[in-house]
């Protein structure tokens, strides 16, 4: 699915009760095959995919900022690249998704006292990413009535209504990321009319551990489809999945982590 190693891979699919009011909406017998299975790509899966941490451990000498470099003696700064993808099934399209990256901190072996502080996402990237969009307003001016007159005449005129129109800007997020300088950092994606929510996403995130500490990442991922059919789009609905280790002999985890920095 992406160019980065896959940590984690599940298959969505979105669950009978939801099944069952898209049959409603197709009408009776519409979608359903000669063994009761939905004939439409209905059933077909969804995947996505947790793609293995990037990490890279900040040095004092490595050009960073005043402010950071002030806290190098208490703490350690590393630099963490994440990564989910998306791939929607035949006749389907994601709408909604968030990625979350929890952190988890203990003491190294030595440090039995070193937890007291918890490790932080001390920056996001992106922190939000939006789709400008350009709307045309049209306006209509009321119709100006004049009168004039020359005895022993007398009329009325209506002059025609003035119209004009005018262009807006407005914007919408499809990338937003959530509790900077937290525990729970995540990130929630949008389908716009412009893009979709599809293939790899590449995530940064700037983590502060208190020395002597470990991190570890549990990782959540949640995504809602929309399936089309003929230009009609059906009611969102949320995807069930199990996540598969690809590490770890074919385990299922609906929480997948791993080890940090």
């Amino acid at each position: 699915m992406n160019a980065e190693r896959s940590l984690f891979v599940a298959e969505g699919r979105i669950s009978e009760v939801d099944l069952m009011l898209i049959e409603e909406q197709l009408g009776p017998g519409a979608g359903r095959g000669g063994h009761g299975e939905v004939a439409l790509p209905f059933r077909e899966p969804s995947y996505v995919s947790i793609g293995e941490p990037v990490v890279t451990r900040l040095e004092p000498h490595d050009g960073v900022s005043a402010e950071l470099r002030h806290q190098f003696d208490a703490y350690e700064f590393y630099q963490v690249q994440l990564t989910c993808s998306f791939q929607a099934a035949v006749g389907c399209r994601f709408t909604h998704a968030r990625f979350t990256a929890e952190l988890v901190t203990g003491a190294e072996d030595g440090h039995p006292d070193a937890a007291v502080s918890q490790a932080i996402a001390y920056d996001l990237f992106p922190s939000l990413l939006e789709e400008a969009r350009t709307v045309t307003v049209a306006s209509q001016g009321w119709g100006m009535e004049l009168s004039f007159g020359f005895e022993p005449v007398e009329a009325t005129l209506t002059l025609p209504s003035r119209e004009w129109s005018e262009e807006r800007v407005t914007y919408s997020s499809r990338v937003e990321a959530f509790d900077l300088r937290g525990t729970r950092p995540a990130w929630q994606f949008v389908r716009t009319e412009q893009r979709e929510i599809s293939g790899p996403q590449r995530l940064f995130m700037l983590v502060r551990k208190p020395k002597g500490t470990v991190v570890r990442a549990s990782f959540g991922l949640r995504a809602t489809v929309q399936f089309m059919l003929g230009g009609q789009g059906f009611a969102p609905a949320d995807l069930v999945m199990l996540f598969r280790s690809r590490s770890r002999a074919g385990e299922l985890t609906d929480r997948p982590s791993a080890a940090l920095c």
